[in-house]
């Protein structure tokens, strides 16, 4: 049992003895509780796991602890090691286990801990075979069930102790086959210990009165008896709000386009006569910036929706919660994918305003925004194309092609700067005076945050990690 701790010791205390009745024998906690508590743990006779609640551990985490972290662990274990139920001491949780440096950081503090008593160490993990034994003893592994794998959890025989943690979706908490499922698979799996969320347990028995005769015949040796009520369990699917913000973005196409003569005259002219089309900006014969302003902020909203849709289909709320966590100054939605999408647009507007006024200052001959601004915005048509085909492959649950194409819309939106820069530079005395002044240096910046994004370590790390939690 995850027990979630009740701050009153009354509601504790009540807790404690109908998990005694239910047959309940092991409790993992995530912070020591009053020694009120402790006293009825004991009476109960409960064996205690204790967590030092350390999530999403890189190894820089434990290689280079701050104050309040090694405070933290120190007061906890010191706690949990003065109490006799404690058997075992999680170390840390859904870490980077893949990684042999992170588990020669935590050993350090594992070692530390058994100097002061001999116990078992253990770590939550989503996975069953990246674990080092020297470091710990055993894992619990958290078993995440979706509607996609509720009828077969991913549960497999194992010899390395793990035991398993029973983690329903918000679509599955208010189900009970597939927790049956789970059970059924774990058992096959020849492990006897399971581990489910206190609240989610409490929940269900409230809601299912004959949820506690099954409990109590799953935690003895008697056969188990598992009735069900009549569950509708929900079909797996990815967020609608991707197609409808992708759908709005086309409406406003369809408006742009009845609207404005000079969008439908000149609509195809980049692509098709692309050398009057520029002569035609440069002679001021499309003078109207509305349509390069309204073209930029549809490509605003395509990336945006593009990068909020891969966000979500590569990294599961687990990967989410986990690349948060590390980077909570870009949680300014919450810890969802809506962050990522209020940063690309944000981000998107702003590049594309720089785009235009380092373009506009380093052309003399140039007289208006307008100008630059149209040059810039017509090869962004493209994106529609790209940004389509991602969407649509993300509502089909193709997660690499969606990705490819997003990729492909990011790097049109970065090389129209370029292609601009290219285009302008034909109505420029210096042509390579041009250059140094917008390509070269728009290179070089581009090419220093790739380096960088790929050479820092604590990001890549932690970005791994996220990626890593499925």
């Amino acid at each position: 049992m995850a027990w979630d701790i009740p701050s009153e010791t009354d509601s504790a205390n009540t807790d404690l003895k109908q998990f005694h009745e239910l047959g309940i024998s092991i409790l993992e906690i995530h912070s020591p509780p009053s020694s009120e508590v402790w006293n009825q743990i004991d009476s109960l006779e409960f064996t205690v796991y204790g967590n030092l609640n350390i999530n999403f551990p890189v190894t820089n985490t434990f290689a280079q602890p701050d104050s309040s972290l090694i405070t933290h662990i120190e007061n906890n274990a010191t706690n949990y090691l003065s109490q006799p139920s404690v058997e075992a001491i999680g170390l840390f949780n859904y870490g980077s286990v893949y990684n042999p440096n992170f588990w020669k950081a935590a050993a350090s503090f594992a070692e530390k801990i058994k100097q002061a008593r001999k116990i078992d160490l253990y770590h939550i993990s989503r996975t069953t075979s990246q674990t080092d034994s020297s470091v710990v003893s055993f894992s619990i592994v958290e078993i995440p069930i979706t509607p996609k794998n509720f009828d077969s959890p991913p549960i497999f025989s194992t010899n390395t102790g793990s035991y398993f943690y029973y983690a329903p979706s918000v679509e599955m908490k208010p189900f009970l086959r597939p927790f049956k499922n789970f059970v059924t698979a774990v058992t096959q799996s020849k492990n006897n210990t399971i581990f489910v969320d206190s609240g989610w347990l409490l929940t269900m028995i409230e809601e299912h009165p004959q949820f506690k005769e099954t409990l109590q015949s799953i935690s003895s040796t008697s056969e188990q008896v598992f009735p069900l009520p009549n569950e509708n369990i929900p079909s797996p699917g990815n967020t609608t709000l991707p197609m409808i913000l992708l759908l709005l973005a086309w409406g406003t196409v369809a408006l742009h386009y009845n609207t404005s003569p000079l969008y439908r005259k000149s609509l195809f002219r980049y692509f098709t006569a692309h050398k009057f089309f520029i002569d035609d900006i440069f002679k001021r014969l499309i003078r109207s910036p509305v349509p390069a302003i309204i073209i930029i902020l549809q490509n605003v909203l395509l990336l945006s929706i593009s990068t909020y849709a891969v966000f979500s289909t590569l990294l599961t709320p687990m990967g989410q919660q986990a690349f948060f966590h590390h980077f909570p100054k870009l949680s300014i939605a919450g810890n969802s994918p809506m962050s990522i999408f209020v940063w690309t647009f944000l981000i998107i507007v702003l590049w594309s305003l720089l785009n235009i006024i380092w373009l506009y200052f380093s052309h003399n001959k140039i007289k208006s925004f307008t100008q630059i601004a149209t040059v810039l915005a017509w090869p962004l048509q493209l994106n529609f194309i790209f940004c389509t085909a991602a969407i649509t492959f993300f509502s089909a649950s193709q997660s690499i092609s969606a990705t490819l194409f997003t990729t492909l819309g990011l790097l049109l939106f970065l090389f129209s700067y370029i292609f601009s820069a290219l285009d302008i530079s034909r109505f420029v005395r210096s042509k390579t005076k041009y250059l140094f002044k917008t390509i070269i240096p728009y290179t070089i910046i581009i090419a220093g945050l790739i380096v960088w994004f790929f050479t820092y370590d604590q990001w890549m790390e932690a970005l791994t990690l996220a990626l890593n939690l499925t």
